[in-house]
Order: structure tokens, then sequence, then C-alpha cells
């Protein structure tokens, strides 16, 4: 599903009713919709629940690249 300026107006006035400017209801969706294909690309990578090993690898992952660092 994807996300449109329509669905932010509607969203917004049902939920929040903050006020956005038209320029910045136009870029929300492309936010929303580059975080959503993030997280469907990187759900894997996290999802625990298949292999339990893959919590130690990920963290492992994340100390070895913290490491090289400077």
């Amino acid at each position: 599903m994807s996300v449109g300026p329509k669905m932010i107006r509607e969203i917004n006035e049902a939920v929040q009713g903050i006020p956005l400017p038209d320029i910045r209801v136009e870029e929300l969706p492309v936010e929303l919709n580059q975080l959503h294909a993030a997280i469907r690309t990187n759900r894997p990578r996290v999802d625990f629940d298949v292999d339990p090993n893959d919590f130690g690898r990920a963290l492992s992952a994340t100390s070895e690249a913290a490491a090289r660092r400077p």
C-alpha cells in the first residue's frame, strides 16, 4: 500500500489536526513510502523469531561495525 497526499490529509484531520502546509503534505508521502520500503527490505534481518541465532549475529555485526569506526 502506498501513502499519498490525500491519505496524509485525511489521517491528519481525523487524528492530529495539525496545520500542515501543502508542501509538507506533498513531502510526507515520499518520506513515509521510503521508510516503509526500508522496513520491508530490512525486516528479514531483524525477524528473530525465525532463527534464534539471528539475534546473536545481529548483535555481533553491530559490535564489529562499531569497533571499526574511528
